[in-house]
């Protein structure tokens, strides 16, 4: 039963990849689908780099903001210290 499993999915990728590169390879449309993807490629590799530099800068922010955040509680802490020592 498992041999007819993969010889079923093997025959599945099989048709979905020809299909796929008579999409592509098309005479008529072949051209402007391939411009289609590349275009749409482009523009989500700008979209995930912009992403990725705001990911970046809020860590960085964040991490500012924590050591602000710390030197404040250690400084409050030793002048703690010294009204009760």
């Amino acid at each position: 039963m498992q041999g007819n499993g993969k010889l079923g999915l093997g025959l599945i990728a099989g048709i979905s990849l020809g299909g796929g590169l008579m999409f592509f390879l098309d005479p008529a449309r072949g051209k402007q689908r391939r411009a289609v993807v590349r275009d749409q490629a482009k523009r989500t590799s700008r979209q995930l780099g912009r992403v990725a530099k705001s990911v970046d800068r809020s860590a960085r922010d964040f991490a500012k903001g924590a050591d602000q955040l710390t030197k404040r509680v250690f400084l409050w802490k030793r002048k703690a210290l010294r009204l009760v020592a």
